[in-house]
């Protein structure tokens, strides 16, 4: 798996929902946004790596290189997640609401732990469903058995 290119679409999808998303919210005068556009990159990111490793291995990933992904892809997800909070949370507001509490603080770690769990959850599911519509794909198109 690309965990590089996971980061890359995770970035990618987080920052632009989060400026289409404002674009909208300026047109509209009203507030859109939920805190599905934490998730929604995750998810994503972990169904493209999923398709990627069925084209290229011809196979889902068996339950230890799913959870190795899941795992690894977690904690990029994560440190994306505390970065673009901090970093960009003028741009990102659902993600900039990580920052609103102290660095390490109770409330700070709690809301990390849900995201970080709620990215794990996304991301074995995910990375599955990638893997196996890319295979049912493949079978349709004669290129595998």
């Amino acid at each position: 798996m690309n965990y590089i290119r996971y980061g890359i679409v995770f970035l990618a999808v987080a920052l632009g929902a989060a400026i289409l998303i404002n674009l909208l919210n300026t047109r509209v005068d009203n507030a859109l946004g939920s805190g599905a556009q934490l998730m929604v990159p995750a998810m994503i990111a972990a169904l493209i790596e999923g398709q990627q490793f069925a084209r290229k291995a011809k196979v889902k990933p068996n339950s230890t290189q799913a959870w190795g992904f899941t795992w690894t892809a977690t904690l990029i997800a994560t440190a994306l997640n505390v970065a673009l909070a901090f970093l960009a949370g003028g741009i990102a507001p659902e993600f900039g609401k990580l920052a609103i509490a102290e660095a390490l603080s109770q409330q700070f770690l709690v809301l990390l732990g849900l995201y970080a769990g709620g990215y794990l959850v996304f991301n074995r599911i995910f990375v599955g469903i990638g893997a196996g519509n890319q295979l049912s794909l493949m079978r349709s198109r004669g290129e595998i058995e």
